[in-house]
């Protein structure tokens, strides 16, 4: 069953190349170089994204906990929870503080200790491009200290035998953990014990006990928005800049043929790219490919493959952070969830109707009811959020936004669940109230498994549907 739905994605995506090729007007044999040229732009859309992400997070002298800043391969952190107001980033998760380190190891490996702890957590270690290279945290590695290198394409020395080797193919690489809070009082002590014990530096400081990190630099230019910079950039300019990184993010060996064939259409490892070389027909589809993709990721978005669907939510449950060669996929997700886990880590379906296809609306009044024996099995926990139409918090008066079994929920004397989605608080239930938008104006929700049983993964387990009662 996973098997015939992750290949029905899969067809889906593979669209992208396929639609952008039939927007351009030119004949076969030219058409076939607009269309290698658009699978260049899907291949190297990841890596740029993650070039502009260093570019913005690292920009700081100091590690800034507010904006979850840090100079390079040193520990970030990002507290407290954001409220209503907070634009930085889509669908803020309200779970979790992050704990990152944005490493670069173009100088060599990367020593990082990460302390014991009895809370979940997940670190997930993704590549240049936004494959998971290694997971860590609790489903993986578990509790307790965890000494790592982290090693690059580059170095070939040898390793300290007690520590857990991780190669990754790029040097460019963001380490993007998540440690479970209850609330900012809460996650401000989780903090202390688990950010404040990480050991990040490089490897040949490890034992150096007066080892201080160096300051990082700040510069005006570089306060950029990362996905933004990377849709904004003509055509010419992205190439450039793609070939560029592949010199220090190099491919893995099954991209190697692909790569191989982007020298027929000019795109090589440290080359430029001239788009005179091409004939005028060809240069024009050639300037639109940004502009076609990205009228292709909202397509997909806003029609997602039916068989995914479960009772109005849009749930994948394989493929994510492992995309193999499909680069379409992987150029998606970082469109729409940049720094995806892989599915055994968390499962975030996304709902933007009701069981009944209707659009949520603040007007109305919504049940999110869980039999006892269907609860959602996670061996991590869950939770839900709201989010409006753009994808950021909705203002309500407590400054609820989301709920998770990790809250003082009440159940029902049958043991099940009910989660009460509307604008004024059900009488008597307001510990399992989720405040939603005003009325006539639309929102929408985002329900997170951690660490998801595999009758989530093989999707034996189902969501059910938001119900409207009113």
């Amino acid at each position: 069953m996973k098997r015939s739905i992750y290949l029905s994605f899969m067809v889906f995506v593979s669209g992208l190349m396929n639609l952008a090729n039939a927007q351009s007007n030119t004949g076969t044999e030219q058409s076939e170089k607009v269309k290698l040229l658009t699978e260049a732009y899907l291949y190297g859309y990841p890596v740029l994204t993650m070039a502009e992400t260093f570019r913005s997070v690292t920009n700081t002298e100091l590690p800034d906990p507010i904006k979850g800043k840090s100079p390079v391969n040193q520990a970030a952190t990002l507290y407290p929870f954001p409220k209503a107001g907070f634009t930085a980033v889509v669908r803020p998760n309200l779970d979790t503080y992050y704990n990152m380190v944005y490493a670069n190891l173009e100088n060599g490996p990367l020593y990082i200790h990460l302390p014991a702890t009895k809370r979940y957590y997940l670190i997930p270690i993704l590549n240049a491009y936004g494959d998971v290279v290694q997971s860590l945290g609790s489903r993986t590695t578990g509790q307790d200290d965890l000494d790592i290198v982290l090693v690059g394409p580059d170095f070939n020395g040898e390793l300290p035998k007690d520590l857990l080797v991780i190669r990754s193919n790029t040097n460019l690489n963001w380490m993007l953990g998540r440690v479970q809070v209850d609330n900012d009082k809460d996650g401000k002590s989780e903090v202390k014990n688990f950010y404040n014990k990480m050991i990040v530096r490089p490897l040949a400081e490890r034992g150096n006990s007066k080892y201080k990190a160096p300051k990082g630099t700040y510069k005006p230019a570089n306060e950029v928005v990362p996905m933004k910079a990377v849709d904004d950039l003509e055509i010419t300019a992205f190439y450039n800049k793609m070939m560029e990184l592949l010199l220090t993010n190099p491919p893995q060996e099954a991209d190697k043929a692909f790569i191989e064939k982007l020298s027929e259409v000019g795109i090589t490892a440290g080359g430029n790219f001239d788009i005179t070389a091409f004939t005028s027909e060809e240069q024009k589809a050639i300037k639109a490919i940004p502009s076609n993709v990205q009228k292709l990721f909202a397509h997909l978005t806003a029609h997602p493959d039916k068989s995914l669907v479960q009772n109005g939510w849009f749930v994948v449950t394989k493929g994510l952070g492992e995309y193999g060669t499909n680069y379409a996929l992987r150029a998606y997700v970082t469109k729409i969830g940049f720094g995806a886990n892989t599915a055994e880590d968390a499962i975030y379906p996304n709902a933007a109707v009701d069981a009944d296809g209707n659009k949520f609306n603040g007007s109305n009044q919504y049940i999110l009811h869980f039999d006892a024996d269907k609860l959602p099995p996670v061996k991590g926990f869950w939770s839900i959020t709201m989010y409006n139409k753009e994808g950021f918090l909705v203002d309500n008066t407590i400054d609820r936004y989301n709920l998770s079994n990790k809250k003082e929920l009440q159940y029902n004397e049958d043991g099940s669940l009910d989660i009460y989605i509307q604008a004024t608080a059900p009488e008597g239930m307001e510990s399992n109230w989720l405040p939603s938008t005003t009325a006539g104006v639309e929102f929408e929700l985002t329900f997170r498994m951690y660490w998801p049983s595999e009758a989530i993964l093989d999707r034996t387990w189902v969501m059910p549907g938001v119900k409207k009662v009113n």
